[in-house]
């Protein structure tokens, strides 16, 4: 009897070490839904009501771990680099001049004055400070570029601006008085959020051989970014396609979208004085070559050839990552929001929540050594 006790004993033991894995596996699977990414620059007040759908599960540890290693993986031995910088390349006049298109009127803010409310118009406050940051860095890259390459060489129709955007759709930048109508009684404390982001690491761009670099972001990926060269046809070393693998997690992370023939056929029409619909409809569409990522890189449509970039413009889909079926009418689905290229917004985020730094974020998005 003692024999058989020690057994069972050993048995019980057994089983419930070999389900440990099991267990752990299961705890790492949140069932939190995650904070809506179409930051377009909403802020904190809509964001619950904005959630279509629920998170099927966030990312386990082990994933967790690889997007780390990834991150510090991607220190490559190039010449990019963090560094504060008072050239008169990136510091200018210490001014940034916007033209709002809708009302034709020139804005001057200083640097810290337009960060603020860039980076409120690209990211929520909700989101992790680690997160702001990576985004008030490429931010500050992308339009002190903008900037220099502006003053070096004037448009006209600028009036005298950096570049132009319609502050009336909260494009590139939320004025205070916007911030104000989307944070209500939470403004001061979302502005001070923000202002402390922007002087934490004001002043610090990204750079490749001394220049600042074509710096993009976007919302959220098709779970691994695309290149620059794929989307934009130029090859650029630091913006090269890299795994984003929270981004499949994301509320909206996929969409759909019917369009009826006719207006499928109009819309190609009005682009084109050339596309062919003559032969049926389940024949308009051919020739789909993809990115590695798996975005659309190129797509015959009528006989003629169309980047992926162009169809999402032309049919308004939420990225280039698609796939598309006839039955009736033309149905799409659709992976990730934005172009693909540099950072994903919602990617950061989830990397900030896993302990990684601005600095490793980037490093991670940019291809970049910090």
């Amino acid at each position: 009897m003692k024999i058989k006790r020690e057994f069972l004993i050993c048995t019980a033991i057994f089983v419930l070490m070999a389900s440990l894995p099991l267990f752990a596996i299961g705890a790492s699977y949140g069932l939190e839904e995650p904070v809506n990414t179409d930051t377009s620059g909403v802020l904190s007040k809509v964001e619950s009501s904005k959630s279509e759908s629920k998170t099927e599960k966030s990312p386990s540890k082990t994933e967790s771990k690889a997007t780390s290693s990834e991150a510090k993986a991607s220190e490559s031995t190039q010449e990019s680099l963090i560094e504060v910088s008072n050239s008169d390349k990136i510091s200018a006049d210490g001014r940034f001049k916007i033209l709002d298109t809708s009302t034709n009127e020139v804005l001057t803010l200083t640097d810290e004055e337009f960060l603020i409310g860039a980076v409120a118009a690209e990211m929520p406050p909700s989101y992790e400070p680690e997160a702001l940051k990576a985004q008030c860095i490429a931010t500050y890259t992308c339009y002190a570029k903008k900037r220099a390459d502006e003053r070096a060489n004037p448009h006209q129709e600028l009036n005298g601006a950096d570049f132009s955007a319609d502050l009336s759709k909260k494009q590139i930048y939320l004025t205070p008085d916007r911030m104000k109508e989307d944070c209500g009684e939470s403004y001061d404390e979302i502005y001070s959020k923000y202002k402390s982001i922007v002087e934490a690491v004001k002043g610090e761009v990204l750079t490749y051989k001394g220049e600042l670099i074509t710096c993009t972001y976007f919302a959220i990926s098709s779970g691994k970014t695309d290149s620059f060269k794929d989307i934009f046809g130029k090859d650029l070393p630091y913006l090269t396609a890299v795994s984003s693998p929270y981004d499949a997690f994301a509320p909206n992370y996929k969409s759909k979208k019917a369009i009826s023939a006719e207006d499928f056929k109009k819309a190609f029409e009005e682009n084109s004085d050339t596309v062919n619909f003559s032969e049926s409809a389940d024949k308009w569409i051919s020739d789909i070559k993809l990115t590695d990522s798996g975005s659309v890189k190129c797509i015959k449509i009528g006989g003629v050839e169309f980047s992926g970039s162009k169809v999402r413009e032309i049919l308004g889909l939420r990225s280039a990552c698609f796939s598309v079926k006839y039955n009736k009418e033309f149905q799409f689905e659709v992976k990730g929001y934005g172009h693909n290229v540099g950072m994903s917004q919602y990617g950061a985020n989830e990397m900030a929540k896993e302990g990684i730094g601005y600095k490793g974020i980037l490093e991670h998005y940019y291809n970049v050594k910090i």
